[in-house]
Order: structure tokens, then sequence, then C-alpha cells
């Protein structure tokens, strides 16, 4: 691979000559060439390695890729627009640091250049790029407080219903297999491609739940029939696209006692669209009000020490844009997020501010052992409900094996019980015969004898937490998470986050790792271009 050289000697006709004058410090295309750029030379032998060095013609600049895919991250282009960008807009000649006759390249060039990233697991060097120059200039610290938020990444594939994405399943796989020309094809082969490839249902006149069934079963028993002639060709059977049709047909039906079923209750995680098998169906509450299919984004941001002055542009930037799949739990993206940012050397934070999803006994625990607080509210426990006292009620000390009701009895028992659901032990408290003279006993034990209280071996911080949340101090610091949902919605309506222009989770996981690095370079923009009026203003 042979890389163009470096332009040494200054020119009065340069773009930098010509264009200089024109983009104030706070200008993104100059923080952009006067920041970024350095940053991306800086990390150039990670973007080299990417590249064959001995094969292969003339490979463009990576770093010139690498900025070109950040800017189009920053201006929400499409490839084509980010092209004729490089070769007609002023500011991105000069944010990359190019010439007049630098005309650009081919819209693919771009595509092959994210592929690339994909397959080096190179695809976050643009935020690393970018985080590094911010903790060199010390706008980020490598030890802080930070706070976590999720939001949904919609797929960017249209919704199906079940008949749909299953008769999707079975076209895309008639139509790649048909490209093969295969021999020995079934009886049954040209009434499936009618049916499946040049035949629309009109899902109007199948409202009725039985013929929904019947339309779902006949392409049930289509699958195994052509899944049944693919177990006799070994190299088709394993082609991608007849593996979607094994997974689609897996998850959708089942037989029973012989006979071919449609399955009553769809299982989790299943594919909603052969076109982003890892697309996912979500939903955010047990209502279900409120479901995508598509992906989940763990957003985590620096907590500044103090507010800022009014109308002070944000000076805290995104240190991890994690995504996960749409059914991951927000705990399990949590330590993802956290592990992925100590990768690239940040620390755990000393603060993280966070809501309800990301609180619990365990988290609580293992954060006070590393030193470090995990600031937010905690749910109530299902125990209350009610109008009985609440599980907070009670004052317990597990280490010391005894509770005080609220009466201030202490309990005759402390014993450890095996909770095979939740994969851990739990302690079931009692206060036996003295709940029947006890003068509370309609507040407490209810239609019931006795009172029996069930708590997580990390009671003692949950019961900790639980106490701390009414305070004015715990609120007042508890606010400090709420800036994230405006993050968020900067990320979505800034820089399209939403909807991923990409399919699959490893493209989308790429390109939300460019909307954060984009998101920082507008910001620290945004921040300099303030300081620079302050600054002029005090002068006057």
């Amino acid at each position: 691979m042979s890389l163009p050289r470096e332009r040494r000697q200054a020119s009065f006709y340069s773009v930098n000559f010509v264009a200089d004058g024109l983009f104030e410090p706070g200008s993104p295309y100059r923080v952009f060439r006067e920041e970024v750029l350095p940053a991306l030379r800086h990390a150039r032998p990670k973007l080299e390695v990417l590249y064959c060095p001995e094969n292969g013609r003339p490979a463009l600049d990576p770093v010139l890729m690498a900025g070109v895919t950040i800017l189009q991250f920053m201006e929400k282009a499409p490839d084509r627009k980010a092209v004729e960008q490089v070769k007609l807009n002023l500011g991105w000649k000069y944010a990359l640091d190019l010439e007049w006759e630098d005309t650009g390249f081919h819209p693919t060039s771009l595509v092959v250049f994210r592929d690339r990233l994909l397959d080096g697991e190179a695809e976050r060097i643009g935020l690393d790029a970018v985080l590094n120059r911010l903790v060199d200039k010390g706008l980020v610290r490598k030890r802080s407080k930070q706070r976590i938020d999720s939001t949904h990444v919609l797929a960017n594939v249209s919704k199906m219903s079940r008949l749909e994405a299953t008769r999707e399943a079975m076209g895309v796989c008639l139509e790649d297999l048909c490209k093969q020309n295969p021999e020995g094809l079934p009886e049954a082969w040209p009434s499936w491609i009618e049916r499946y490839c040049e035949t629309e249902v009109d899902y109007r006149q199948l409202q009725e739940p039985a013929r929904m069934i019947e339309k779902l079963r006949q392409a049930g028993e289509d699958m195994a029939a052509l899944w049944a002639w693919l177990e006799t060709q070994p190299e088709l059977k394993e082609r991608d696209k007849a593996k979607l049709l094994k997974r689609m047909f897996d998850e959708q039906f089942e037989l029973q006692e012989g006979k071919l079923e449609v399955r009553r209750v769809q299982l989790a995680g299943c594919m909603q669209n052969p076109h982003d098998p890892e697309a996912q169906w979500s939903s955010k509450d047990p209502s279900k009000k409120s479901q995508w299919v598509g992906y989940k984004a763990q957003v985590l941001e620096t907590v500044g020490e103090a507010p800022g002055e009014g109308g002070q542009p944000t000076g805290q930037f995104i240190t991890e844009l994690t995504t996960t799949e749409a059914v991951a739990s927000d705990l399990a993206g949590m330590k993802t997020a956290l592990e992925a940012q100590q990768q690239v050397g940040l620390e755990m934070p000393t603060h993280l501010y966070a809501d309800a999803a990301y609180v619990n006994g365990p988290e609580l625990a293992q954060a006070s052992e590393e030193g470090r607080e995990l600031i937010g509210p905690v749910k109530s426990s299902p125990q209350s409900k009610g109008e009985l006292y609440p599980v907070e009620s009670f004052d317990i000390h597990l280490a010391e094996g005894f509770g005080t009701c609220p009466a201030g009895c202490r309990s005759t028992s402390c014993s450890r019980v095996e909770n095979y659901d939740r994969g851990q032990p739990m302690y079931r408290l009692r206060w036996g015969s003295q709940c029947r003279d006890c003068p509370l006993a309609d507040k407490c034990v209810g239609k019931g004898s006795i009172r029996d209280v069930v708590v997580t071996p990390n009671h003692d911080h949950l019961q900790k937490r639980r106490r701390e949340m009414g305070s004015e101090d715990f609120q007042r610091e508890a606010r400090k998470r709420n800036a994230i949902e405006g993050t968020i919605s900067e990320l979505v309506r800034g820089y399209g986050l939403r909807k991923t222009r990409y399919r699959g989770l490893a493209k989308t996981r790429l390109a939300n790792y460019f909307i954060a690095a984009a998101c920082n370079i507008r910001r620290w923009a945004q921040q300099i271009a303030w300081l620079t009026q302050v600054a002029s203003a005090q002068a006057a």
C-alpha cells in the first residue's frame, strides 16, 4: 500500500492561506483542522495496519477517510453528499487540509473504509482520537464524575408482522438459491417462486385471526419442505440465507404431536426482519406502550463540578456510546459501557448518576467496595404494596441476623432461603407470636397471623438508599443526572441517533461511535467560541 505524501511547502494560493481568515476560533472547521486532524494523524499507525502493506493498488489516505467520515456524521451527510463536500465545500477542504486540486474519490471508498474498520475492530478510532485530545487539553479527566442513560435505536428496516417476516424470509432464501442454479429442484419449486417471490399478499383481506394463522401455517409447511430439500444439498445448506430460513422456522413454529403448529408466544430476541436479522423487538415498560425494533444505545457523559454561567454552552463530553441488543438490560449495558471506556485509558467514575434501571443492591454493594458512588433512586420493594407497612419501615441488620419492626419488636428468627428464580440466596425474618397482640397488627400483618419479611443479601445498601432518597441533599445531587436527557435529545435531533443508517449491530455500533465523536467536536467548538466571545467582551 502506498500513501500520498504530506505537503510541506505553503503557497499563496493554498486553501490554508486563502481560507484561514474566514473561519473564526470557534468554527467547527477550524477546531477540526487544529485539534482533531492532528489526533487522527497521531493514530495513523492504527489505521495503516488495516491495509496490506505489499499487495493491492495505492490506497486513499486512511487519515483522510477517517476525517471525512467524522465530518459526514457532524453534518448528517450520506456518502455521495460527503464526497461532494470534499470536492466543493471550502470548509471541508480547510478542515481536512486539502488543496484545490483534491477532487475527492468515489463514494464506495467510504463503504470500503468502514468495512476495514469493522474487520480490524477499529470502529471507535474516531471517538478515541477526539477523547485523547480532550484529555490532553484537560477538558476530560481520566477519573471524573459521569452520568448514564439509554435510548432506543430504530433499525433501518420496515416493521413486519409475523406473517410478513416469515414470507419474506422464504422469498429471500428462494431468490438466493435461484442465483446458484441448483439441480434436482423439488416439484413444489415453481409454486414456491410464484407464491413468495411473485405474489404480494393483500393483508387487508386477512383481518380474521383464523385466516392469518392459516397463511402462517402454510408458510411454515413450505419452509419445512424447503429445508428438508436443503438437507440433501450440503453446500446450499450453509448459505447465509438458508440459515436465516432455518432460524425463522425454529422461532415461529413448533411440532406438537408430529403436527406443525404456530408458536403462540414468540421467543425473546427472535428475528423481526430477514434483511436485518440482528434487529430485535423490545419495549420500555411492562405495558408495552413504547416498543421498537432495533437496538439500544448507552450514553456516558462527564459531569461538571459546578454549573456553568448563563448562556454558556455545555463543557461536558461523551466518553462512551455503547450499542447493544434491544433486549439487553440497562444493567448489562452499563457494565459494557464502563468496561469499554476503561480499555481506552479512562478510569471508573468517582460518581455515576443514573436512574432506577441502573441501581440495585448488588451494584450499590460493588460500588461501595470499589470506593465510588452510584447515585440514583432504587425501586420500591415488591413487598411494599398495599396499605401495610412496607419493608422500608423495618430496621434490618443482616450482619447481626435480626430486624426491628415498626412497633420496636426484635425478630425471633433470621433464616437463609435459596431463591432459584433469582439465582441468589434470600433471608427471611420472622416475628412469630409477637405479632398477635401487637397494637399495629392491622397495619402490619393484615389478614395473616404473623409478619414475614424476605430480603436480599444486599438489603443493607438498599435500606440505606431508600432512606437517603427522602433527603433534600440526595435529591439535589441526583438531579445532576437530568442533563443526560438533553444530551440524548441532541444526539437524536442533531446527529440521527434515533434511526441507524446501516443494517446490523456491528455497523450500527460503528455509526454511533462516529456520532459521539461528531457531537464532542461540535461541543468543543461551541465552548471555544463562547470563551473567545467572553474574552473579547472583557477586553472591550
